[in-house]
């Protein structure tokens, strides 16, 4: 097992629009990003999150975190997750950086110890986190073009000619799609935008996925990623229910 040195980056701007003031609106009692920095600070003595919101930095500080200020122009709807990592690595001094996502509130401690793990066990570039998504299947996608025409890429003539297969499209797809036994065929995964672990060389490539990338797969239950109005509803009952739940245990 390698040892590595891993800094801890949560990249939180000010300027959301779904969900105006998403990352320091209050779910269930607390900030959004403090479940995932209050889960981090479990692992991790020092957690970083990048802003460039004033608001921000005084929640980052009140939970134990600490506030790298980011540039506005970094901090744009169109701003990339990398450009920003890329930007604070001469302040993160170690081997990789573990990235994660604010918006998804359910990421356990766990999560983040199991990522890490992977990549010390076995030396790989970069894991990312997964669920398990056969709605994701190649079989199930399609597009609508001119005039509303259905367009499925499974039956794409250039696939069935030149794909040498995919991590998606190794199943028997097209089978499966014929008889419907999706028992029969390999999981299928997409990345659940959680966890993203990279070493520091890959990051300085312009890249978060080096040549050697491991999967970490998370539940579907805590899979989720607010975007909008419903991914937070959905959030908000799935926190009250694991609340209740556990007092009732602990009652028991």
């Amino acid at each position: 097992m390698m040892e590595m040195k891993t800094n801890t980056l949560i990249l939180v701007r000010g300027g959301s629009k779904g969900i105006p003031n998403k990352n320091i609106k209050e779910l269930c009692g607390k900030p959004l990003l403090a479940y995932v920095l209050e889960e981090a600070l479990k692992v991790f003595p020092e957690v970083f999150v990048s802003t460039e919101d004033e608001r921000i930095a005084f929640i980052v500080t009140h939970y134990g975190g600490t506030v790298l200020w980011r540039p506005k122009e970094l901090a744009q709807d169109d701003s990339k997750s990398i450009d920003v990592v890329k930007h604070h690595l001469p302040e993160l001094k170690g081997d990789a950086v573990l990235l994660i996502n604010a918006c998804c509130p359910l990421t356990l401690s766990s999560d983040i110890e199991n990522s890490v793990k992977i990549m010390e066990e076995t030396g790989c570039d970069s894991v990312v986190s997964l669920v398990e998504d056969f709605s994701a299947h190649p079989s199930k996608v399609c597009r609508l073009i001119e005039g509303g025409k259905v367009f499925e890429y499974d039956k794409h003539p250039y696939r069935e000619k030149n794909c040498a297969g995919c991590i998606a499209c190794k199943v028997d797809s097209i089978e499966w799609f014929k008889t419907g036994e999706r028992q029969k065929q390999n999981p299928i995964y997409k990345r659940n935008t959680a966890i993203y672990l990279a070493k520091r060389e890959v990051i300085e490539s312009g890249t978060l996925f080096g040549p050697d990338t491991r999967g970490y797969v998370m539940p579907k239950s805590r899979s989720f990623d607010i975007n909008d109005q419903l991914d937070w509803n959905i959030v908000e009952f799935l926190i009250k229910k694991n609340a209740e739940t556990n007092q009732k245990s602990s009652i028991g």
